[in-house]
């Protein structure tokens, strides 16, 4: 089904490729504009933010391109997913060299290795601890965040920033290239995964282009391209049948968990009957990276993490932002609105979780969109939403987008669903704008209230539809019935 509410664009093959090139090419200029407008030491990052924005204009009309024209054949294809795949990793390299402004993470990935290096656990021994100042130096240390806090980051995602530190020290860049081959892994197994689910294999534009992505993990370095990466090669190891696949699976879940926790939920999109491998070896996979850990910290392997989830920051998902509204609309004391909170949090992540389970074990839905469901569940209860954390939706945006509208049908709820998924990715970003401001009532609206809207709207659509292919349902089967009733009747009256 094409994307866009009209016919496929009929196009030769040579002028497929010229279009891309040319998205590229601009593409590539806007990435040279944000290279010059990296702001000084405490200049204003808001011109650097409006050319971020600008680079959404290339990006989005060469992912409609992709998805309005049907796919190439033979060598075609070959090259326009060479100009797509090269491109991402031209647009990558480019701002690679920039040292990362908008965020300081990067600095305490480093820190944290050479924190556990030196025997000690980056999860019970804060940086400004008086047994760390002889680690303390002029990069990391004064530049980085969160001096006060034991780290967050799990064991997985601290063997990646051991490795960076023992081959190159702290050097932020180095562990940024490591970042982009994972990255470029990502752009490479969504092509494929989407080949194997029989889908044009061009749609990986729409997380290899995505400006958010490029300056997010290419500038700012930030751990969640591990995340992205291990989720990916999970799904396409969980619908293989190769002998081993399951304990693969298993052990890829168990990666993407060791970098963010949540993927965790990976389990419930994939697990089977009797699927003790799989089980198994995510377990025990957890537990070797957790075990050194637990004894370097005498038990405490989690950190700042159960701090982390109590705040209440201004970028918290949409679930603790109307529950706060609730409890000031009502008088409500902030200790029982706290409270509240995590029961509502709590609820909310099991009935979603159970559905999607419900769901996959009669496989009414796919494990994509199972996966998306549930992280976007995460996001919405989850005490921080940062813009880098929504890139994990891109890789089922890629694989699940279709029509919101088709015409004679009206609004498509799947296709409505998935945009709009799609849109809070790309509108994230400004909260940028809004980092030293007091008032972020723009942003919600812009980024949590319209996709909600529209998201009601799709829920309404799908129930009225359910509930007409219901009737209709209903009604051929006792029209059958009626006609399996005649001929009785006759045959009684001739009797």
């Amino acid at each position: 089904m094409s994307f866009v509410n009209v016919a496929r664009i009929r196009t030769e093959p040579s002028q497929h490729v010229l279009v891309l090139a040319i998205l590229l090419g601009l593409s590539i200029a806007l990435n040279v504009l944000l290279i010059v407008l990296v702001p000084a030491a405490l200049s204003s990052t808001t011109p650097f933010l409006l050319a971020w924005l600008a680079a959404f204009l290339p990006y989005l009309l060469g992912c409609l391109f992709v998805l309005s024209t049907p796919q190439p054949r033979g060598h075609w294809l070959k090259l326009e997913l060479g100009i797509i795949i090269g491109g991402a990793f031209i647009l990558r390299a480019m701002l690679l060299p920039v040292f990362p402004f908008l965020s300081h993470d990067e600095l305490r990935y480093l820190w944290d290795a050479r924190v556990t290096l030196h025997g000690y656990s980056p999860y019970t021994t804060i940086p400004k601890s008086s047994v760390l100042i002889p680690l303390r130096d002029t990069l990391l240390y004064p530049n980085m965040g969160y001096q006060d806090v034991p780290t967050l980051y799990p064991p997985g995602a601290q063997a990646i920033y051991i490795i960076s530190y023992l081959l190159a020290g702290p050097n932020p860049f180095f562990l940024k290239g490591i970042f982009l081959l994972f990255d470029m892994a990502s752009c490479c197994a969504l092509a494929y995964l989407l080949w194997q689910r029989g889908l044009d294999p061009r749609r990986c534009i729409i997380y290899a282009w995505c400006p958010l992505i490029t300056v997010e993990f290419a500038i700012q370095g930030h751990v969640d391209v591990l995340t992205i990466i291990f989720s990916i090669l999970a799904l396409l190891c969980a619908s293989a049948t190769w002998r081993g696949a399951r304990v693969v699976t298993g052990f890829l879940i168990a990666m993407a968990t060791l970098t963010k926790l949540y993927p965790l939920l990976l389990l419930v999109v994939v697990i089977r009957r009797r699927d003790y491998a799989l089980l198994a070896t995510c377990g025990l996979t957890i537990l070797a990276f957790y075990a050194p850990y637990l004894v370097l910290g005498h038990g405490n392997a989690f950190g700042f993490f159960s701090t982390y989830v109590d705040q209440h920051p201004t970028n918290q998902g949409i679930v603790p932002l109307v529950n706060l509204w609730l409890g000031h609309v009502f008088n409500v004391p902030q200790s029982l609105v706290f409270k509240r909170e995590f029961n509502l949090d709590a609820l909310i992540a099991l009935l979603v979780t159970f559905v999607v389970w419900i769901l996959r074990w009669r496989q009414r839905i796919s494990m994509e969109a199972g996966y998306l469901i549930v992280t976007v569940m995460i996001f919405s209860i989850s005490s921080h939403v940062f813009s880098w954390y929504t890139t994990a939706l891109l890789p089922w945006v890629a694989i699940l987008v279709s029509t919101p509208w088709q015409r004679g049908m009206g609004i498509q709820a799947k296709g409505l669903a998935v945009v709009l998924a799609w849109y809070f990715v790309c509108v994230s970003l400004i909260s940028y704008l809004f980092a030293h401001s007091g008032d972020w009532r723009i942003y919600y609206t812009i980024a949590y209230y319209i996709p909600l809207f529209g998201l009601c709207i799709a829920i309404l659509v799908w129930f009225r539809r359910w509930r007409k292919n219901r009737t209709d349902r209903l009604n051929v089967e006792n029209l059958i019935e009626s006609e399996k009733s005649v001929p009785l009747l006759e045959k009684e009256g001739s009797i």
